[in-house]
């Protein structure tokens, strides 16, 4: 598979989203690692969870810099159904 130049160069880091291995440059921001995980930055926001700790990344446009085995989760920011 051919592969961008730009994307040959970056160094590339395996995290967890979600409990799911998610594949992104080292280099990157909230929105882009939510999409490369396949979701909507739009309606999710990406917590780094460290231990007990969460550092949340309201901001889509927040530039994060990844390493191997990081483990994030999401939490909904959509409109919470009523029953």
């Amino acid at each position: 598979m051919n592969m961008p130049a730009t994307v040959e160069r970056e160094h590339l880091v395996t995290v967890t989203v979600d409990g799911k291995p998610v594949s992104s440059p080292r280099d990157t921001t909230a929105g882009s690692l939510l999409r490369a995980a396949g979701l909507d930055p739009a309606s999710r926001e990406l917590v780094r969870v460290e231990g007990r700790t969460q550092h949340p990344y309201s901001d889509p446009a927040t530039r994060i810099e990844l390493h191997e085995g990081e483990v994030f989760i999401t939490v909904s920011t959509g409109p919470t159904p009523v029953s």
